[in-house]
C-alpha cells in the first residue's frame, strides 16, 4: 500500500514533498518482458544514481540488472532514461555503501555500518561485512 500511495505522490505535482530522495524505477523482466515500476530511494552521485535494493536477498528486481540494461525513472518530476547494471563484487559495493550513507546517515544503523566520528568514516570491518550482504544498483544518466 505505501508504495502505490509513494507511486501516486511522484507521478503528481506534488512530488517535491518526497522526489529529493525517492524515484519511480522501471525495471523490464529478463525473461518475462514485463515492466515493474516501484519507488526506490536514491542518491546522486554526478551523473550516475545509486540505489540500494533493501533486504536484497528477499527482492527479485535487481537480478534483471545482473547485465547492463535501460531503464526509466520518474525523477524531480521528469521522466528520464539510463542504463543500470547490480553490483555485487564486495569491493564496489563498499563504494556504494559510503556513498549511500554519507547522504542518508541514518541507514548506517540498518545496513549495519558503524560510523567512525569524528570523520564520519564507516567502520572498515563493518563495511567489509556490509558489502557481502548488499547490492548496489548503479543507474548511469543518459
Amino acid at each position: 500500500m505505501l508504495n502505490a500511495i509513494m507511486r501516486t505522490l511522484l507521478r503528481s505535482p506534488l512530488h517535491g514533498l518526497a522526489s529529493k530522495g525517492m524515484m519511480l524505477l522501471t525495471v523490464t523482466g529478463r525473461t518475462s518482458g514485463r515492466s515493474y515500476t516501484f519507488p526506490v530511494q536514491y542518491v546522486a552521485d554526478g551523473g550516475t544514481l545509486i540505489v540500494l535494493p533493501g533486504r536484497a536477498n528477499t527482492k527479485t528486481w535487481w537480478r534483471n540488472l545482473q547485465v547492463p540494461a535501460p531503464v526509466r525513472m520518474r525523477i524531480r518530476g521528469r521522466d528520464v532514461g539510463g542504463i543500470a547494471v547490480a553490483i555485487v563484487d564486495p569491493q564496489d559495493v563498499a563504494e556504494g555503501l559510503r556513498t549511500y550513507v554519507r547522504r542518508f546517515p541514518r541507514s548506517a544503523k540498518s545496513l549495519g555500518v558503524a560510523v567512525l566520528e569524528p570523520g564520519g568514516e564507516l567502520d572498515p570491518s563493518a563495511l567489509a561485512r556490509a558489502a557481502t550482504e548488499n547490492v548496489v544498483v548503479r543507474i548511469d544518466l543518459g
